[in-house]
């Protein structure tokens, strides 16, 4: 990541965080992983890894020692969290009055809850395959009885929203039809009639034998009328054009090209 280094030591060995593919070089980077990514910081982040990376890669052997002195367990993990950030002094009062609350609201959850909180934090950085990982922990092997069948269906839906942004529509749809199962929502049903139509595929049969001919061809409308807006955007003339630049420019602009329209594909499964 872009270095954040006001005062400390960079290191040579950088410190990684493997769910986001970062390395992070200075105390300051630390800092700002741990205060933006909340979420993905687990029970095992405190460890003898992080310790080693403080006091011998960044030179701040004093750190690590209140660290050592700070935390026994996870329990300790939250209070030693704030202390380290305070110690660094990288944010403000306020900042870390911030901190504080997001630090309570995550305490206060459950485990699947906490589960769940980092899967989201991941798909919302568009890490789709760790998220994917993280919700199936949820709804893998034997229900766990503080689960209720609505967080249960939410936690499918992700699954399937994860596979969908892949363009791997079998697997949404198989996700869609499990959350459906849950909750028999309506909403969900006409999501796994956009996706089954996005894919080529015919409507099961179990699903939508009884809904209504009215209901079907509002269902269908509706995607034809997102599907003409989405096709309205791809005006291919700017992409002809990137061909008249420089390979290097042009390489990153088609990148971004791209990138630009798989979102609008994506888009059809909002």
């Amino acid at each position: 990541m872009g270095r954040y280094l006001l005062c400390g030591k960079e290191a040579e060995i950088p410190f990684e965080v493997e769910e986001l593919d970062i390395r992070l070089y200075t105390i300051e980077e630390l800092c700002y992983y741990i205060y933006h990514n909340l979420p993905l910081v687990g029970d095992d982040f405190i460890s003898e890894r992080l310790l080693h990376f403080i006091r011998h890669e960044l030179e701040m052997p004093e750190n690590a020692d209140k660290i050592e002195r700070f935390y026994s367990s996870p329990s300790d993990q939250d209070s030693t969290l704030f202390m380290l950030l305070s110690e660094v002094g990288y944010y403000t009062e306020y900042d870390m009055q911030e901190f504080q609350n997001r630090l309570v609201f995550r305490r206060r959850k459950n485990g699947p809850e906490r589960v769940r909180y980092k899967a989201d934090s991941l798909m919302e950085k568009k890490r789709y395959l760790g998220a994917i990982r993280c919700y199936k922990t949820l709804v893998t092997g034997e229900r766990d009885g503080r689960i209720s069948a609505q967080f249960y269906a939410e936690v499918l839906e992700s699954i399937a929203n994860c596979y969908g942004k892949l363009c791997q529509f079998e697997q949404a749809l198989e996700y869609l039809e499990k959350a459906y199962d849950q909750v028999g929502s309506e909403r969900l049903l006409k999501k796994i009639y956009d996706v089954t139509v996005l894919s080529g595929q015919d409507l099961p049969e179990k699903y939508f034998s009884r809904c209504t001919d009215q209901k079907l061809s509002e269902w269908q409308q509706s995607y034809w009328n997102r599907e003409a807006v989405i096709k309205g955007s791809l005006d291919e003339e700017p992409a002809m054009q990137m061909f008249l630049h420089a390979p290097a420019v042009m390489n990153v602009e088609l990148k971004q090209y791209v990138e630009q329209k798989k979102e609008l594909f994506r888009g059809m499964l909002e």
